[in-house]
């Protein structure tokens, strides 16, 4: 009895444990789609955007094929884009979900303390990933234009490293990336948004809901 009664406690800490990481799914708005991921959790979508697949999707799957980059795990974009309609290509934006599978214990937990990262660490993991965006780059036409300080904070109840910069490929228009940056034990996800600086006040708001919309349910 005493055994079974110290299982059961194990188990209702270990649940409240996992309960404490995230919080509780938004209220879905309206005209809005909630995206499931599998073995990842979910986020939701507004009208002026639409989940890359068809013949887009194949098409660039194709380009990344010919340049060696692995395909994205998830992507969405402006609406239209699937269809190759004109209107597709009068904006830009992406919201992109990639998780990097490794080994048990490889990665934080997905609620770290994030305390504990003094700023020697911040300012040693902010030059890493710098260089490691710069030499992403390399060969591709895209320009690093402007680099933000690294952070380390919770969103949505879980920990992140958010890392934030400014990029454009060849003459085009600026483009603000933000990338965040989650482990998960034996995984990491990476949830980046994305959008022209020229169109930030079309896409700002809409991007605050879906990025305070992002569960991880898969908690490891």
């Amino acid at each position: 009895m005493k055994k079974i009664f110290i299982i059961l406690i194990a188990f209702l800490c270990a649940t409240q444990f996992s309960i404490a990481q995230t919080q509780p799914l938004p209220t879905l708005q309206s005209g809005w789609q909630r995206i499931y991921i599998k073995n990842v959790g979910s986020f939701d979508l507004p009208p002026t955007m639409e989940v890359q697949k068809g013949k887009y999707k194949e098409f660039v799957d194709e380009i990344k094929k010919i340049k060696g980059f692995d395909a994205s795990q998830l992507v969405a974009q402006q609406k239209g884009l699937n269809e190759f309609g004109k209107e597709g290509f009068e904006k830009y934006a992406r919201i992109m979900v990639e998780t990097t599978l490794g080994s048990f214990g490889d990665y934080e937990k997905l609620n770290f303390n994030i305390s504990e990262y003094t700023q020697t660490d911040i300012n040693e993991l902010n030059k890493m990933f710098k260089q490691e965006t710069q030499n992403s780059f390399y060969g591709t036409g895209l320009k690093l234009i402007e680099w933000y300080p690294l952070k380390i904070e919770k969103v949505n109840g879980m920990s992140c490293i958010h890392i934030s910069y400014k990029r454009q490929l060849q003459d085009k228009p600026f483009v603000l990336v933000h990338m965040y940056i989650f482990h998960n034990n034996d995984r990491m996800h990476t949830f980046t948004l994305s959008y022209r600086l020229s169109e930030a006040t079309y896409w700002q708001t809409d991007y605050a809901t879906i990025l305070k919309s992002f569960r991880i349910t898969n908690i490891k």
